[in-house]
């Protein structure tokens, strides 16, 4: 199963920040840092080897995920310039370091890299699920089906009912 790499840029209070998060420049007292949308990135990430998980968190990205309910494969506009500079850090410490030796785990750094790339700005934000404006009425769902036992049972007591009627026609001298 391939994972899914959107990130998005979130920016905390320098006092709400964990200090070994990230190592992103601070920008008018708060922190930028890049946090994975699917929590089974961030695990991916969190379940790489050490090396790696320093260098996207020395990069700017942070170990949680974040829930924005933005759709695969866009991200907004005035998030451009902080994505930029993080994935130029990212790609500076992978360059200087390597990932040789470096166990990946799930995550899959080609995925990563294509999926980054491709990503594009859109004209606001786009949710991946919309949510109805007002409340739907309730649906009528069709009866369920019977399980087979219900079925054998039902066929039995109907079976046992037609022999009755007719055993009674028969002794009543009625022909059916």
């Amino acid at each position: 199963m391939s994972l899914r790499y959107d990130f998005d840029i979130v920016r905390t209070p320098m006092e709400d920040s964990d200090t070994e998060l990230t190592e992103s420049e601070a920008d008018m007292g708060r922190v930028v840092h890049a946090l994975f949308r699917d929590i089974k990135t961030a695990d991916a990430l969190r379940g790489a080897s050490p090396g790696l998980r320093r260098m996207f968190q020395n990069a700017g990205f942070g170990l949680g995920a974040s829930n924005s309910g933005i759709a695969h494969g866009v991200f907004a506009p005035d998030d451009t310039p902080d994505r930029d500079r993080i994935l130029a850090a990212l790609f500076a410490e992978i360059k200087a370091q390597g990932v040789a030796g470096e166990y990946t785990g799930e995550f899959d750094l080609v995925q990563f890299v294509q999926q980054a790339r491709n990503a594009c700005p859109a004209a606001g934000v786009i949710p991946a699920r919309t949510t109805p404006s007002r409340a739907r009425p309730a649906e009528v769902s069709p009866p369920k089906r019977r399980a087979v036992p219900g079925r054998i049972g039902f066929a039995l007591g109907l079976a046992v009912l037609v022999f009755a009627a007719l055993k009674y026609l028969a002794e009543t001298g009625a022909n059916p």
